[in-house]
């Protein structure tokens, strides 16, 4: 650290500085945007003198006021540490950013292995964290999952700063661009229901995405379906459920892939598309032609290489936002592995999560926030900053289905429960709302509340079928039609 610190304080010598002021505040931005921290105790109180000095007089302190300071304050520590820092040599018109990050990683390392040492003792004879006793592995695994997310967000972290107005920036806008025009996945995965799509052309990687409804509006159904869809576009997704089995979602996107549009052409099967039952299947009902259909269309499920993959995963206990991370790492890691990459992840619900013990408050409302901003955060900062996206049902309070029913079936934010970084946090938030007799009818009314990239799309009401846990637009082209070729898809089961 002594090399590192000389580069940043301004040593003067015969009346000049030893290093040229604009290399001095150079070297000083490198090292604030570098994420290396002092070890040692008085150059972490030097760090801090420092950073004070240059918000207060936006410049780097000359070495003989930190000199002055420490001696007015009867700091040793830092004399000493001075001292040492003056015979060093300075970096100057080198890299010194590839200094600092190879100081960084070397930092990394060894925080890891401590971490990985602590684990261990807390396995074996137990560990005091903040007053209180922890032993045993489940502590362990807590405590290190915990640990886990500090390391990755600071070891993964994203570009937050720079003078956009250069050419390294510049270029990286009209890359950035480009890549978006060549690849029509990485602009956002659709929900193919048209009225959302047209208006906010998919859900893009860093964005979080709320389904609002009331109990039994269809927010496990819709988002099974918009996971769906996400394989069906070629995206590799993560779903983890809180209220179903692993099983039961397991036969639901089975018996989803017999809605698939690709069957509208089909010379055999393409008038039982929608017509097979979920609940027929569960009890073992279903007539000879849908088992005919199922068969088919389920083994072409299993075998599908142009569809990406998805990974179901039931919790056994309580889910916390640090294991949502690391199960989505892990899975991340998983899917490079076949040279893939995870693209969204579904939470069902987020409303049955719990905070990490060390952000409990014990307010609902405030313990929701937390895990509602922990997601966001792990949207923007996943996989080295390339993003996730992150979708997850959220229930309305009870006042806000009555306001919902007085206005046409049109939710407001403050439906949101008291949960306010559920407005502040996601960047698409759609409601649901049925009536008993919409319900009969198999439709349900989809509104948008939040839009943060753009307007928010009409309100719309879509066909839902409680059979076969589709959800389409009413009229929707059949695959290879022209724009003046729509058909109804049959959803009855008549």
């Amino acid at each position: 650290m002594k090399r590192v610190f000389r580069s940043i304080i301004n040593f003067v010598k015969e009346g000049n500085p030893t290093i040229p002021i604009e290399e001095l505040h150079r070297n000083w931005r490198a090292y604030r945007a570098s994420r290396v921290k002092p070890e040692d105790k008085a150059y972490l109180l030097l760090d801090r003198w420092i950073e004070t000095h240059f918000k207060e007089q936006q410049d780097i302190p000359q070495a003989e006021i930190l000199f002055q300071r420490a001696a007015a304050d009867g700091n040793e520590p830092i004399l000493v540490a001075l001292r040492e820092i003056a015979v060093e040599t300075p970096f100057i018109s080198s890299n010194y950013r590839a200094v600092l990050k190879d100081k960084f990683e070397e930092q990394s390392k060894d925080k890891f292995q401590a971490m990985l040492t602590d684990t261990w003792k807390v396995v074996q004879s137990g560990m005091k964290i903040k007053g209180k006793e922890i032993k045993g592995i489940p502590n362990a695994i807590e405590y290190f999952t915990t640990e886990a997310r500090n390391y990755r967000i600071n070891l993964y972290g994203i570009k937050t700063e720079g003078n956009i107005r250069t050419i390294e920036e510049g270029n990286d806008v009209r890359s950035t661009y480009r890549k978006r025009k060549e690849s029509p996945v990485d602009r956002g995965m659709y929900t193919f229901l048209e009225k959302i799509d047209d208006v906010c052309h998919g859900l893009k990687p860093g964005e979080l995405m709320l389904l609002a409804g009331f109990v039994g509006e269809g927010k496990t159904t819709l988002s099974a379906n918009l996971a769906y869809n996400g394989i069906y576009q070629g995206l590799n997704g993560l779903y983890i459920p809180l209220e179903m089995t692993f099983q039961e979602m397991k036969e639901m996107f089975y018996c989803l892939h017999t809605g698939c549009p690709d069957w509208l052409d089909h010379p055999e099967f393409k008038n039982m598309v929608g017509k097979v039952s979920y609940e027929r299947f569960t009890y073992g009902q279903m007539s000879e032609q849908e088992q005919a259909f199922f068969d088919y269309a389920s083994n072409d499920f299993d075998s599908r290489e142009d569809f990406g993959e998805l990974y179901i995963y039931q919790p056994p206990d309580h889910l916390t936002p640090s294991r949502v991370e690391l199960m989505a790492y892990d899975y991340n890691a998983s899917l490079q592995e076949k040279g893939k990459q995870l693209d969204f992840l579904m939470v069902d619900y987020c409303g049955l999560m719990v905070p990490d013990k060390g952000e409990k408050y014990g307010d609902w409302n405030i313990d929701l926030n937390i895990i509602i901003k922990r997601l966001k955060n792990l949207s923007l900062q996943f996989d080295n900053g390339r993003g996730l996206r992150i979708i997850s049902p959220f229930q309305t309070n009870r006042q806000g289905k009555t306001d919902a029913e007085k206005n046409d079936g049109i939710y407001k934010l403050s439906a949101l429960s008291n949960a306010n970084e559920a407005e502040r946090s996601s960047d698409l938030v759609i409601s649901m709302f049925m009536t008993r007799e919409m319900q009969k009818a198999g439709l349900i009314k989809i509104s948008c509340l939040k839009h943060r990239r753009g307007a928010l799309f009409p309100t719309f009401e879509a066909k839902i079928d409680f059979q076969s846990k589709n959800i389409r637009d009413i009229i929707q082209k059949a695959t290879g039609s022209s724009d003046e070729e729509v058909s109804v898809i049959p959803m009855d089961l008549s």
